[in-house]
């Protein structure tokens, strides 16, 4: 069983109460993504694809509007998800889409839909540009998903257009604002740092359980990972960052090159690789994700491999 750990779905309507509100139409990447889901359906069965987690898309967040909009707009992508995984329960999945600038509403909407069968949380690395997950104001939505047993998704690329590295003149300068520096580099540079930052913050000792998937091969962090040295000291024991990363993180295939697949596996370990595609988040249809793991000398095992992750981390 093929199960795609990471896809987007942008609902068009949200796009349009996004401009209505903020005057700004949000990028698009694709030509994939449609409200249709009987057109994700087939392409899913073109790929060979079992069951596909949905999620948010990034260039519609919802914190780049006030507090109040931000999670009014939330729990409509969330509806919008839910009704449209609903004619399809036996092959998609539900993914939370949250507002970090309302923390108590983000803490009662995790609830709504984990209830509604919704298996994981997306989270991304900055509020609206500012401080990074490890702030503590964050907590309780860590405390509520690590009771609730699910685990997190963490995106990146959700800059909103308040934010000071949008505005950065620096970037300005650049070709279309340096939205392609903003979007690649930096992104990834994002992620990584609240990777550890979460790690420094000790997160991991008040929720041993939780555990978090990092988007597209985990970025840079595999790269660095011998970097990580420094000695996180918990309340029991001292442990380096690395080990920590690799007790409580996963990475997803989205993005990877046959290579790639193979340096991952090396160096993180298969227990914390899970399938991905982008699939309506990067260009391009699911079967573009394929190569990666069936390009594999091991192909049967690798896909064996995937699957038991995936079921673990979505208890299913």
């Amino acid at each position: 069983m093929l199960i795609d750990w990471h896809s987007h779905h942008t609902p068009p309507e949200v796009v349009e109460s996004i401009v209505n509100l903020s005057g700004k139409t949000p990028p698009s990447f694709n030509d994939e993504d449609s409200a249709d889901f009987a057109k994700r359906i087939r392409a899913m069965d073109e790929a060979g694809v079992d069951l596909q987690l949905v999620c948010q898309g990034s260039t519609a967040i919802p914190d780049q509007l006030p507090a109040e909009q931000a999670m009014e707009i939330a729990q409509r992508t969330n509806n919008l998800i839910a009704e449209r995984i609903s004619h399809y329960e036996d092959r998609l999945i539900g993914v939370v889409a949250t507002s970090l600038k309302n923390v108590s509403g983000t803490v009662k909407e995790i609830e709504r839909m984990a209830a509604m069968g919704f298996r994981a949380v997306q989270l991304y690395p900055r509020i609206d540009g500012e401080e990074m997950l490890d702030s503590p104001t964050v907590d309780p939505i860590f405390a509520r998903i690590a009771e609730l047993g699910l685990p997190v998704f963490l995106h990146g690329s959700a800059f909103s257009p308040s934010s000071p590295r949008v505005n950065d003149p620096g970037l300005k300068r650049l070709e279309d604002g340096g939205m392609g520096v903003l979007y690649s580099a930096i992104a990834d540079a994002e992620v990584s740092e609240c990777v550890v930052r979460l790690i420094a913050s000790g997160l991991f000792d008040r929720y041993p359980k939780l555990d978090v998937v990092i988007r597209s091969a985990g970025g840079g962090l595999p790269l660095i990972l011998n970097r990580l040295f420094w000695k996180h000291k918990g309340p029991e024991r001292q442990q380096r960052y690395s080990e920590i990363l690799l007790e409580h993180f996963m990475i997803d295939t989205a993005g990877a090159t046959p290579r790639t697949f193979q340096f991952l596996m090396d160096t993180l370990g298969e227990d914390r690789i899970l399938f991905g595609s982008d699939y309506c988040g990067g260009p391009g249809p699911v079967k573009r994700a394929l190569p990666a793991i069936d390009e594999q000398p091991k192909r049967s095992h690798i896909r064996m491999v995937l699957e038991r992750n995936a079921r673990r981390l979505l208890r299913i």
